[in-house]
């Protein structure tokens, strides 16, 4: 596999693109601030970052918010995805007599909860993509009667 900065084909790295990423992430942070707000205000049985997930998908489902103004963070983000797991690394080692105890409990939940969640995650993409097919037959056959609507109306 060639180097993508040996070939020339490397990304270019603007300020322009750079402040954009900055301004998205910061879009997905204040998400997440307002989400945190409504469900400590309401006491709401659900977690801050899901409640901020489902904002940002209504956002872009309805078209106030179109996906390349957020692609750039979203890809910062899970770029760097691997920086989030360093405090479950503390975590381990901080309590270290926990995991000496209670081990295999641990390690099967944990299992046990990673399967759960790459489950649900294969499940929602392959709906995901379901109703995006639906949604793009739809369009074409709303298109359709449009035009032999009009194809009438010109006879």
């Amino acid at each position: 596999m060639k180097n993508p900065v040996a070939s020339g084909r490397a990304k270019r790295l603007t300020l322009s693109s750079v402040l954009s990423s900055i301004a998205q992430v910061a879009a997905f942070v204040l998400v997440w601030l307002g989400a945190s707000t409504l469900t400590e205000t309401f006491a709401l049985p659900i977690s801050a970052g899901a409640l901020g997930l489902l904002a940002v998908l209504a956002l872009l489902l309805s078209g106030a918010v179109k996906v390349n103004w957020l692609k750039g963070g979203a890809d910062l983000i899970l770029n760097e995805l691997v920086l989030f797991f360093i405090p479950c690394v503390v975590a381990v080692i901080k309590y270290a007599d926990l995991f000496r105890a209670e081990g295999v409990q641990l390690v099967f939940s944990v299992t046990l909860g990673t399967i759960l969640v790459m489950a649900s995650t294969a499940l929602a993409v392959h709906a995901g993509c379901w109703l995006e097919k639906q949604l793009a037959q739809w369009a074409l056959k709303r298109q359709a009667r449009r035009a032999a609507a009009m194809g009438r109306k010109s006879v």
